[in-house]
């Protein structure tokens, strides 16, 4: 393992998503990918600073109503802005999360 990663746990115990996490007292949603990999997109709004929260297949800030693709973290209101986002790798059936943001 890298030093730099950080293990999420066992696959096993991921089988809804977007699923909760909290890295380093940061809130974030682990997301699947269409290809089958994973990310994690910070729970915290970058235009408001406002909870996260997912809703039907987008994730939500309800201070100023903005939504992001639940897979990319790109927002659908103004395409320049995104979700802070870590990668997330794959290894002996355990999840890694990068150690540094992207």
């Amino acid at each position: 393992m890298n030093e730099l990663e950080i293990d999420l746990g066992s696959l096993d115990d991921f089988t809804t998503f977007p699923t909760e996490v909290t890295l380093e007292l940061t809130p974030y949603w682990l997301v699947r990918t269409s290809e089958g990999g994973f990310r994690l997109l910070m729970a915290i709004c970058p235009h408001a600073g406002g909870e996260i929260r997912p809703l039907n297949d987008v994730l939500f800030c309800p201070l100023h109503f903005w939504t992001f693709d639940a897979e990319t973290g790109i927002c659908l209101n103004d395409s320049d802005e995104c979700l802070v986002q870590r990668k997330v790798s794959v290894r002996d059936n355990h999840l890694y999360a990068a150690g540094s943001i992207d």
